[in-house]
């Protein structure tokens, strides 16, 4: 008997503006995956899509996942708007990628994981940054054992996003969004899965330096698991410094950036002068992803990132050790992908996407209360594996 051909994975893509762009390069580049088609409200952004890559664009979610053509909804709307679109995808058995962070509260979460569940179909957390090949490294390091327990966690992302243009909606924390919201998952996200334990609790404060951005611009925080570990992150987007001055030039799409002058300073705009802006190239480079600069400190040992893998510090020196290039966007097709084939839970999941988001909303409600703040959510990414 042959080979059983397993047939393509058609996904849709809803919100067709920036971040979609960093999404759609990978669609021709993962086996047994497509483009089907696209949704958006704006007439222009729908033209565009369909003159670009030759498959229709919808003027709204139910529509696309009408279409008999599409098996996977991947979700790249505005924070406030992820909740509805998976509501709609799971209604008409559709699987998703939803972009970072999940929703915009604790609720929406509950309500897009009840969803899905109940229709039987896969809720997969997009853009997050345990796909990428360093901290998959790191965490595979921590759980081997080889540097012993992981003791604490520094990292630090100093970048220019309060400088680029922004939406009023895309500042405002009630509605899942602002600087925090919006940046702080990536540090958790390596944080809480370096860590391998549940966070237990958050201490964090922040400012806003920046009056005409009606946002935080900085946050460091302190977040504690299970076992005694601690992970220290901080965040400043006031665009005068890059992180990636500490990592050799390297972004977080492992491209080249080399200092500059930062761009003016901005202020809130509206969605005609936002969208009549020219798009901001973003490429992905050769080297590995630095979503800025973290250490991971284990009893044994301190590991951290090389442009072409990690450095391991042990009573023996340092070592490198090289990995294979990273995938960049593809990462979360292939695994919503194999996960299909494999009949198996796709991770990170919509549980790992609500206990990120309780973090972040922590952060922010430990800096305006000035007080400890007991997780209720987290669960551990070693359990969920």
């Amino acid at each position: 008997m042959g080979e059983r051909v397993l047939a393509d994975l058609r996904i849709g893509i809803a919100g067709l503006g920036a971040a979609s762009r960093l999404v759609l390069p990978y669609m021709d580049k993962v086996p047994g995956v497509r483009l089907a088609g696209g949704a958006d409200v704006r007439e222009d952004a729908r033209a565009a899509f369909a003159k670009d890559h030759g498959v229709p664009a919808f003027a709204s979610v139910d529509a696309l996942c009408r279409s008999l053509d599409v098996d996977a909804l991947w979700i790249e709307t505005p924070n406030h708007l992820h909740c509805e679109p998976v509501l709609i995808a799971a209604h008409h058995k559709k699987h998703v990628i939803c972009a970072k962070p999940l929703a915009a509260t604790l609720g929406e979460c509950d309500r897009m994981i009840a969803a899905c569940r109940s229709a039987g179909v896969k809720l997969l957390q997009g853009h997050s940054k345990i796909f990428d090949a360093p901290v998959k490294a790191m965490a595979e390091i921590a759980r081997s054992g080889r540097l012993g327990r992981v003791i604490q966690i520094d990292s630090w992302w100093y970048n220019d996003w309060l400088r680029r243009p922004r939406l009023a909606d895309e500042l405002d924390e009630t509605r899942g969004a602002g600087f925090i919201l919006r940046q702080a998952p990536h540090l958790v996200d390596i944080a809480s899965h370096v860590a391998g334990a549940r966070a237990m609790s958050v201490h964090a404060m922040a400012g806003r330096w920046q009056p005409e951005m009606p946002t935080q611009g900085n946050c460091a925080a302190l977040i504690g698991f299970e076992g005694g570990a601690f992970a220290n992150i901080s965040l400043n987007g006031y665009g005068y410094f890059a992180s990636s001055e500490l990592t050799w030039d390297i972004g977080i799409f492992g491209d080249k950036r080399a200092a500059a002058k930062p761009a003016p300073r901005s202020t809130p705009l509206d969605a005609e002068m936002k969208y009549a802006s020219p798009p901001r190239e973003r490429k992905a480079g050769d080297a590995m992803p630095f979503v800025g600069l973290t250490l991971v400190s284990c009893e044994r040992g301190v590991m951290r990132q090389s442009p072409d893998g990690l450095y391991l510090y042990t009573d023996e020196g340092r070592e490198e050790i090289a990995l294979p290039r990273d995938k960049g966007r593809a990462a979360e097709l292939i695994e919503l992908r194999d996960a299909l084939h494999e009949g198996r839970e796709a991770f990170p999941d919509g549980e790992w996407g609500k206990a990120n988001l309780e973090i972040c909303l922590a952060i922010l409600e430990s800096a305006r209360e000035g007080r400890d703040v007991p997780l209720r959510h987290q669960i551990s990414s070693v359990s969920r594996q």
